[in-house]
């Protein structure tokens, strides 16, 4: 979506007790340094991204609901600038969603009666990092380009620290290598859909998960019309 851009999405369940959900997007291009990550990682240097902020908030049908000073504090704040520079934590994504988040409840919420559902901060069109409104969990996802499709990893953190998700992107690397080697396609020539999603989601449990402090949520695999969705608890 572009700068500023705007969708409203009825939710049936929430339009029939007179609520709807609003969903309203912002872009703006920044820099960071995360400057706590090992001298030796590239993204510890001044890099720059495009990115893209998703509130998702719920609020009754017929009141105001322009989620547009969240457009205007992003552009005020960090649009153009390094973000280091602009707040007081490692300027993670993850940490980033979560400080929107916060922001929206002290400053949106007190405004008009919107409840906010989800914040979404995307650096890439691949990558991003969701603030649950409600919960404060925070969630990673990851998308990968397969021979089977696109499959979207969605990572849950055991815990954050300074430097943000404990699972940084990079330790996703052997899941990326497994899509591409011959193990997974001799599985993909035996699985399809909903068979394929939990085939990988229990490889990524039993190869991924005991070298992070992190936990599979959800895995999706999309291959032509076909999307197939495998959640935590559902893989063999």
């Amino acid at each position: 979506m572009t700068e500023g851009s705007y969708m409203k999405v009825n939710d049936e369940t929430s339009a029939a007790r007179g609520q709807i959900t609003v969903s309203q997007s912002f872009g703006f291009s920044a820099s960071h340094e995360l400057r706590l990550l090992p001298t030796s990682h590239k993204c510890r240097r001044n890099h720059r991204h495009n990115y893209t902020v998703t509130a998702t908030a719920l609020v009754r049908d017929g009141d105001h609901s322009d989620l547009s000073p969240l457009g205007d504090y992003l552009t005020s704040t960090f649009d153009h600038r390094l973000l280091n520079e602009q707040v007081d934590f490692h300027p993670t994504s993850e940490l980033l969603a979560g400080h929107l988040a916060g922001w929206f409840h002290g400053n949106i919420k007190s405004a008009m009666p919107a409840s906010l559902l989800a914040m979404t901060v995307s650096e890439t069109s691949s990558t991003s990092a969701r603030c649950d409104g409600v919960t404060g969990e925070i969630t990673i996802s990851k998308t990968f380009k397969s021979g089977r499709g696109d499959v979207t990893l969605i990572v849950g953190a055991d815990g954050l620290d300074e430097v943000g998700f404990v699972t940084d992107f990079g330790d996703l690397k052997p899941f990326a290598a497994y899509l591409r080697g011959p193990a997974a396609a001799e599985a993909g020539l035996a699985t399809t859909g909903p068979a394929l999603a939990d085939h990988l989601a229990g490889w990524f449990i039993d190869n991924i998960e005991p070298e992070i402090r992190g936990r599979l949520v959800s895995i999706q695999v999309i291959s032509g019309t076909t999307t197939a969705l495998c959640k935590r608890g559902d893989a063999s």
